[in-house]
């Protein structure tokens, strides 16, 4: 049978003359059967076969050392398998890359290809090979622009004039509707010229040209993306059609059901996510803030198993920062679902004790939704490791000589053997600098690697280049821990007396051993050892795998960096079944912001793209921007270029701001879901930002400025050229911003030289009285009076609170210049006043205490923490990086707020304040183009212009240059509203009536509950609360402060939670039982048979569910809708 008819056939007998694929040996022949063959001559391109896993083993090995005894033919059954009848031999001759799957009767099969494919191939399964040529040309190296309606005549004419040669095919009709391979012999410099000559042969054409009259009125950007936006979104909906549409569907039906009423926009969003885990493995949701990320990721993962399907429950994880572990346990979870049983994992011994109870208990399936909520630092927390047989630097030199054998030069040496070594192969230990492929003489393609020796300095601290040997694998590092037993002996003398024992069964023995035995508390120190303890990843990585049906990682920006905590979420990820992230902004600024993200939550597209997790570099040349800066001394320059003189030229590159859009295209248009906060809520207060207020120092201010000013200027100029110039300018920025709100205290700058510390600025030369109350302390007072007259909680944020020395911290002395105003009463937040996931309830209670003015610092308040009860904000000083300013600017803009919300900026005029409150105004468009509302400005900014204010700050100080977009430009085009706010400065207000939030002065605390138990709308069935028991012991606990929402202050009663909390909250006065599952360090507490009360702030139920359970109502209780009126003043939830 000729390779023509054996290749047409239609196909195969697949029981008793199926096709199949023999490779020989001079040892052994292999059989499998053949699903899909492709040649080029003589040589195999593509195969597709099936057989048992040695089988296939066997072959992929032969196919890859290359073979020219590869038969492709028809098999005749024989008694021990198939043998091959009519047959035509191949070779193989190039490298192939494989894919592992299974037929559609769930047969193991591997498809292997020639790695060519990728760049001089179309391959069309089951799809139209015009369609695949279209692709392919559109792509790299090409990048023609070609429309749909050209792809047929482009692919007839290329195969005419033999610019696409097909291969010779077979393929199996009941695996395939078609296959095809075709060969591209079009060269990338004649791709454009062939292109022209279609088109002005008529063959392809445009379609019918506009007279390009509308382009004439477009005057921005803006202009065209509102003109044209609607034929933009047709494009690009006629090639991708979403999962969801959310005017055509209709959401999920278990979200009708939650104890909160999830926003219509937040219900579409959970649906859509809850599809496309359908299709994919994971969803990341890009949300503004107060969109209500956390309510929107545990929906959707309910939706998806409890709706999509049809499960009762499901294990989920949730990967928070440590801020947030309490607020997602007590909080967000059940706001939703209050039947959900949650585990706060405050250790890994919790987690470990929880999982082997499930496993004695048989591994039973979730009959609710079971959540683990777990901080970043207690996922990737590991015992501290060491050397334990360090590397071994070895340095041989070599003496050049002449040819009489005598030394040329006493200096004259050279290193023959110079590095780090490794304690187990020998081998020299390396880093991979950088990587490039290239085709060699015979056409194959390879890849040549630069190596770059490890130092010392590289081992000083465990990373990942210097983990492990790159040669051998030999892990370098290990615990630094101290073991049970020293040695087997010890062990074997403790396991022979215990065997014994057991044997003879003397239980008393038996456990006398094991107590004399036991393991040491993990978390003791022992003979100077580290900790004894195990990362939670490390422990869900190696006995966990696929035990969690669902990631959700809040806060995913944190996670961006190649660090410990970002490792440990590529690995929870790969150890469970489903992911789901949220985050208010993926970029920085800078393309490598998702770089390491992308690989650890969608590898595949990362290797589909060509990327290696090392190839950051490449990255950033694809997608972001380098800059390359070339320099040498002059003395090289006066060399003649041809001679061999020594030229001390080098080169530095560095990453600069600039992200390319195809970022978003290719890797997450299908992956992310992306919510603003003007989308979910509709009728938002209104967001006042007020342009900076400039003050004007007095004239001894103005003296020590100019002192410290002219000190840092004389000292850049004496080291101008030399690496202590750029150590000055940088503090002379950090200076010139702080100095001014310190001039009392501020300390002195020195620089370390050969000779030892040389003072460049002193500061006690240029101190005011600390008494003296500055013009921007002053005007603060003013804001904070006119506030607090209107009853508004002020937040103020600084940055200098003392960290790295206590004389900068202004905070103690904010706090008593603030108090000076008449009825405010001030605190301060710093890192270590509360732990990290207590921070929200303390604020809380000192809003309970009258605090009206809290001061801190925007690092603290910049994730997680809402600020609704805090109207205003004052941004005291500025962060230097834009990111936390916009994070910690709208913490008070929050779903629930109902009063306008108000931001202040405060700088002094003539200083690097206002010059860093003019770059603040620049960049306020860059961010609204990131959030989606693009403009020329933020185009600019997603192309380079934008990077963090310190630098932007230092090279508008070594132009010399004024800014441009001032602060009083953006005073003038400041709102109605921002400008009324300004001139209001200082001035005190009376509270209008309908803005008072407290009930009637005369009235006893009793009698303003009862009051506002009547006011309340019908739909709240608050009956059970007028009984005298009930009623009695709820004004107890209102005046004790010990329940959540409700506070007492100058006897008024305050409703500072929305009325639906609060009442959630008291109903919990009525229960008799109620399960409260909480892991706490060591075992799992439940509280059963409990009155209800010592289970407050733990669970917020359905008030109305709870009621009718009484008997008032039977059947299905019907959820509460927030009344419109009623106040959300949940502060710092």
């Amino acid at each position: 049978m000729t390779l023509k008819q054996l290749l047409s056939r239609e196909s195969f007998d697949t029981d008793n003359t199926p096709a199949v694929i023999k490779v020989d040996t001079s040892e052994a022949t292999h059989t499998v059967l053949c699903f899909g063959f492709a040649i080029e001559g003589k040589g195999v391109k593509f195969a597709m076969f099936g057989g048992s896993d040695s089988t296939l083993h066997a072959v992929k090995g032969l196919i890859s050392v290359g073979t020219k005894n590869l038969w492709f033919g028809e098999g005749e059954k024989g008694d021990f398998g198939y043998e091959i009848g009519a047959r035509q031999c191949f070779e193989v001759n190039e490298p192939f890359e494989y894919i592992h799957t299974q037929n559609e009767l769930r047969k193991k099969v591997v498809i292997a290809y020639s790695k060519n494919l990728h760049d001089h191939y179309i391959v069309a399964m089951d799809s139209k090979p015009e369609d695949q040529l279209r692709d392919f040309l559109m792509a790299a190296p090409f990048g023609l622009p070609i429309l749909k309606e050209w792809a047929k005549p482009i692919f007839k004419e290329m195969v005419s004039r033999k610019l696409l040669v097909p291969l010779e095919v077979y393929f199996d009709r009941n695996e395939f509707l078609h296959m095809s391979i075709y060969r591209v012999l079009l060269k990338e410099e004649d791709c454009k010229e062939f292109l022209s000559e279609m088109i002005k042969s008529g063959i392809i054409s445009f379609p019918k040209a506009g007279t390009g009259e509308k382009l004439k009125e477009m005057n921005s950007l803006n202009d065209y993306l509102l003109t044209y936006s609607g034929q933009m979104l047709d494009k690009v909906t006629e090639n991708d059609k979403p999962l969801h549409q959310p005017m055509e569907e209709s959401t999920l039906g278990i979200f009708d059901g939650y104890a909160r009423t999830l926003f219509p926009v937040q219900s579409h969003v959970a649906t859509g996510g809850a599809k496309a885990l359908n299709v994919q493995k994971g969803i990341i949701i890009q949300g503004e803030m107060s969109t209500g990320k956390s309510a929107m990721m545990t929906a959707i993962a309910d939706g998806y198993y409890r709706e999509l399907k049809k499960k009762k429950g499901y294990f989920a994880c949730y990967m928070v920062p440590p801020t947030l572990t309490k607020k997602w346990a007590t909080e967000e979870i059940n706001y939703l679902l209050p039947d959900a049983e949650v585990h706060l994992i405050s250790d890994t011994t919790d987690l470990i004790q929880f999982h082997q109870k499930w496993i004695a208990a048989g591994r039973p399936k979730p009959t609710r939704p079971t959540f683990f909520i777990i901080s970043f630092t207690t996922m990737r927390n590991d015992s501290i490791k060491y050397m334990p047989v360090k590397p071994q630097f070895i340095g041989y030199e070599k003496t050049i000589k002449d040819e009489s054998g005598k030394e040329t030069s006493n200096n004259n040496k050279v290193s023959i053997k110079d590095g780090m070594y490794c304690p187990r192969c020998g081998e020299k230990l390396e880093r991979k600098v950088s990587s490039t492929t290239y085709m060699d003489t015979t056409g194959v393609q390879r890849e040549r690697v630069e190596y770059a020796n490890l130092l010392y300095a590289d081992f000083l601290t465990r990373t990942k280049k210097s983990s492990h040997c790159h040669k051998c694998g030999e892990q370098l590092w290990a615990p630094k821990v101290k073991t049970r037993y020293n040695n087997f002996k010890e062990w074997d003398k403790y396991a022979t007396r215990l065997e014994k024992a057991i044997k003879e069964g003397n239980k008393a023995l038996v456990k006398q051993l094991q107590l004399e035995n036991k393991a040491k508390p993990l978390k003791a120190r022992h003979n100077g050892r580290a900790y004894r303890k195990v990362s939670s990843i490390e422990y869900i990585r190696r006995k966990m795998k696929n035990f969690f049906d669902v990631v959700v990682c809040d806060e995913l920006h944190e996670l961006k960096a190649e660090s410990a905590q970002g490792t440990a979420l590529g690995s929870l990820v790969a150890a469970s079944k489903k992911f789901i992230c949220g985050t208010g902004t993926l970029f920085g600024g800078k393309a490598a912001d998702v770089f390491y993200l992308l690989w650890r939550l969608f590898p595949h597209k990362m290797a589909e793209a060509g990327f290696a997790y090392e190839g950051i570099t490449e990255w950033n040349s694809t997608y972001g921007n380098i800059e390359t800066i070339i320099y040498h001394d002059e003395s090289s320059l006066k060399n003649n270029i041809a001679s061999r003189g020594k030229k001390d030229a080098g080169e530095r590159s560095k990453v600069v701001p600039g992200i390319s859009p195809y970022v978003y295209t290719r890797f997450l248009m299908d992956t992310t879901i992306n919510v603003r906060l003007k989308d979910v809520w509709p009728n938002p207060v209104p967001l006042v930002n007020v342009p900076t207020v400039l003050v004007d120092m007095n004239d001894e201010m103005k003296a020590a400025y100019n002192k410290m000013s002219e000190a840092f200027e004389s000292a850049i100029s004496k080291y101008r050229g030399t690496p202590e110039a750029g150590t000055l300018l940088l503090s002379y920025t950090r200076t010139g911003v702080s100095f001014p709100d310190n001039m009392s205290k501020y300390p002195s700058y020195a620089i370390d030289t050969d000779t030892g510390k040389e003072v460049v600025f002193s500061a006690e030369e240029a101190r005011i009285p600390i008494e003296m109350v500055t013009p921007k302390e002053e005007k603060l007072q003013d804001i904070v009076r006119t506030e607090s007259s209107q009853k508004r909680p002020v937040i103020i944020y600084v940055s200098d609170t003392g960290t790295s020395n206590a004389d900068r911290d202004i905070q103690p002395r904010l706090k008593d210049v603030v108090e000076k105003v008449p009825g405010v009463k001030a605190e301060i937040l710093r890192t270590n006043t509360v732990k990290p996931p207590e921070r929200s309830d303390w604020l809380k209670k000192q809003i309970r205490k009258g605090v009206n003015v809290i001061i801190c610092s925007q690092e603290l308040v910049k994730v997680g923490l809402d600020l609704i009860a805090s109207p205003t904000i004052i941004f005291y000083q500025f962060s230097w990086s834009l990111f936390t300013i916009n994070q910690a600017a709208r913490r008070h803009w929050r779903i629930g707020q109902n009063q306008e919300c108000r931001t202040y900026y405060l700088a002094y005029r003539g200083t690097f304040q206002e010059q860093m409150a003019t770059l603040i105004a620049q960049k306020n468009k860059a961010s609204e183009a990131m959030n989606g509302d693009a403009s020329s400005d933020g185009i600019n900014a997603m192309l380079g212009d934008d990077g963090d204010l310190q630098t932007l700050l230092i090279n508008s100080i070594k132009k010399g240059k004024v800014l441009k977009g001032s602060t009083e430009e953006w005073s003038a085009a400041a709102s109605e509203e921002a400008k009324a706010l300004l001139k209001n400065i200082g001035k005190v207000e009376e509270l209008k009536e309908e803005e008072v939030l407290t009930l009637p002065e005369v009235l006893q605390v009793n009698e303003q509950l009862r009051m506002w138990l009547d006011s309340l709308p019908e739909s709240y069935d608050v009956q059970f609360l007028y009984n005298d028991k009930v009623f009695d012991k709820t004004v107890e606990r209102i005046e004790n402060g010990e329940i959540e929402g409700i506070s007492i202050h100058e006897g008024h009663l305050s409703i500072i939670d929305d009325a639906a909390a609060v009442i959630q909250k008291l109903t919990l006065l009525q229960m008799k039982k109620e399960k409260v599952v909480q892991t706490k360090q060591q075992e799992q507490k439940e509280l059963v048979e409990e009155y209800a009360e010592d289970a407050w702030n733990l669970f917020v139920i359905d008030s109305k569910a709870t009621a009718s359970s009484k008997g008032k109502t039977k059947g299905k209780s019907k959820k509460k809708k927030v009344v419109d009126g009623q106040f959300s003043f949940d502060l710092f939830a």
